[in-house]
């Protein structure tokens, strides 16, 4: 054990707090240049974000093999993931820009760290935004409405360049599950009736299932 491994997590919690809630500002600046005039954006919520970058850090240091390149890797990827979360909360928006820096992240990653198995991840990005857009385009045609955003397919496909193809299935299945909960203790919080036209943010979920799946996958034996 060097001198620094005991400073690792206390560091990078502190890091992770200050990242969360610097994301959370720049979350609702993006969110109200993206605003109709007079539409109202959700007021800022740095302690939260904060906790949400430092678990980020925490998990990742806790959890994954002591390579500090890959550590550093796997946080950034976590922390990008925020940042499309708490604009998509505000917004509804997932941005090209955020979305590509996922993909190109793991795809570095894959060069760097899993080379023998590139083909599997970059079925898991095609697998990935194929499935949503596939969603999205038959919702548009058999209902006329949106029921998803062009932004979650390009999410969940970037998401797949890290898990590979057999990550997309327990992503959506989080992700899935966690947004049905958070729409009914959203509906039961405000005493409303949930409709099949209730607008929720997708994303988020997404991102969490991406972040949970590729930290378990890290702890299954090789």
């Amino acid at each position: 054990m060097t001198w620094l491994e005991p400073f690792l997590l206390p560091a990078g919690v502190i890091t992770g707090f200050l990242t969360g809630a610097g994301l959370d500002a720049w979350a609702v600046k993006y969110a109200g240049k993206a605003a109709a005039p007079g539409e109202t954006v959700a007021r800022p919520r740095p302690f939260l974000a904060g906790l949400g970058g430092a678990g980020v850090a925490a998990a990742s240091i806790l959890l994954l093999p002591e390579s500090p390149i890959f550590l550093c890797f796997t946080i950034t990827f976590g922390w990008l993931l925020l940042a499309l979360a708490l604009i998509d909360l505000r917004s509804y928006l997932l941005p090209d820009g955020l979305n590509l820096a996922v993909f190109l992240l793991g795809g570095l990653m894959v060069a760097l760290f899993r080379q023998e198995n590139w083909v599997w991840h970059l079925a898991g990005a095609v697998a990935g935004f194929g499935l949503l857009w596939l969603v999205e385009i038959s919702y548009l045609r058999l209902r006329g409405i949106h029921g998803l955003g062009r932004g979650d397919a390009k999410l969940l496909g970037a998401i797949g360049m890290w898990t590979g193809l057999t990550g997309i299935p327990p992503v959506l299945l989080i992700a899935s599950l966690a947004a049905i909960l958070s729409v009914v203790l959203r509906a039961a919080l405000k005493r409303q009736a949930v409709s099949g036209h209730s607008m929720i943010a997708f994303g988020p979920w997404i991102a969490l299932g991406g972040y949970i799946v590729w930290l378990f996958l890290q702890l299954l034996p090789v």
